[in-house]
């Protein structure tokens, strides 16, 4: 028997370590940190764990493996089969964690997006400043005429302050607006990126031509530009370069499926793309709060300044949250070798 027990240990040595490594990561960060694949490996380890228990009872006769298995089980068992967590604890838990971190984990697609966006803005205001009407002519914006001309008065005669009663009304219209351009941006991808692109292109290329609109025009204009862009705007563009991350995400599982189908690639990017999407969706909320409640407030009730203030604390509390909210070690550090072992047993 003793014989028969060795054998048996060395030939289900990998999988109960597997196993112990599978369920010290779902207790560290739960099941939501799991890939398609893994969560199918963590399952067939369990019920193989599970069977192994009654032969190591019945058949094996051994206590200790018994008790090392029954404990091994039992944490499989309560990770799998817990109840849910509460909704508000699990927004608060995507907020505080999962979007942050997975804006950590999917840096290369978004920073691509950031490149074209940023690249594509830099082109559209070379542009206005070599010839204004090609500019315009290339961004296809009819309004960009009647934008110029109003400029040629003053800068406050571009667009006068939001009404009161008006703002939540226009909050709205701009956060479905943003929320309509967003989702473009992202569902692109499934053209092999090439919908993310244009749109990403067009987006900052439109930007780069408005803002060198105001710029060039010196300093009124570029503190009237700064105060009713900015405010809103640092939330707001860098979420469209996420939302442009999400649609390379896609087309990263379309072109470069790896070992899977491209459909089973699609499903693998789409589990980290709807996190990236909920977390644009609500940046996309507050950036629409602050556009329509805030940014139009007249100058005398809320300095230029102030808003350009605002501006850059929220920039810079943004970039902390997504670079530093929900850090953990293991993100930067490969796994350990050595696992915990949770009980005397040793599988030599």
């Amino acid at each position: 028997m003793a014989g028969e027990l060795t054998k048996f240990l060395e030939e289900r040595e990998d999988a109960y370590v597997g196993l112990e490594a599978l369920l010290a990561r779902a207790e560290r960060g739960g099941l939501r940190t799991f890939s398609r694949d893994e969560l199918v490996q963590l399952g067939h380890l369990y019920r193989l764990a599970a069977a192994d228990l009654a032969r190591a009872r019945y058949v094996l006769k051994s206590p200790l493996l018994s008790e090392y298995l029954n404990e091994l089980v039992g944490r499989a068992h309560h990770l799998i089969h817990r109840r849910r967590t509460p909704i508000l604890k699990s927004v608060l838990d995507f907020v505080a964690r999962d979007f942050p971190a997975t804006v950590r984990r999917e840096s290369g697609p978004i920073l691509l997006a950031v490149t074209l966006f940023v690249g594509s803005s830099l082109v559209g205001g070379m542009a206005y400043l070599a010839d204004p009407e090609w500019g315009q002519l290339v961004a296809q914006q009819p309004e960009l005429k009647q934008i110029e001309q109003s400029l040629e008065r003053e800068p406050t005669g571009l667009a006068s302050a939001i009404e009161e009663d008006m703002m939540p009304a226009a909050s709205a219209f701009i956060i479905s607006n943003n929320v309509r351009v967003s989702i473009v941006a992202a569902a692109g991808g499934i053209l092999f990126g090439l919908g993310t692109l244009l749109a990403l292109v067009y987006n900052g290329f439109f930007l780069g031509v408005v803002a060198v609109m105001f710029l060039s025009r010196g300093g009124e204009y570029q503190l009237y530009f700064f105060s009713g862009v900015l405010p809103h705007g640092v939330l707001e563009l860098p979420a469209i370069c996420i939302a442009g991350g999400i649609g390379f995400l896609l087309a990263r599982g379309l072109l470069v499926p790896g070992r899977l189908s491209r459909g089973d690639a699609i499903r693998r990017e789409s589990k980290n793309a709807m996190k990236l999407l909920g977390g644009v969706i609500l940046t996309l909320v507050l950036a629409g709060l602050i556009e329509g409640f805030i940014t139009p407030l007249r100058a005398e009730w809320v300095p230029p300044a102030v808003k350009i203030a605002l501006a850059f604390l929220l920039f810079i509390a943004f970039m902390l949250y997504l670079t530093r909210a929900g850090y953990r070690p293991e993100e930067s550090e490969p796994e350990q070798a050595e696992l915990r072992t949770t009980t005397a047993l040793r599988l030599e």
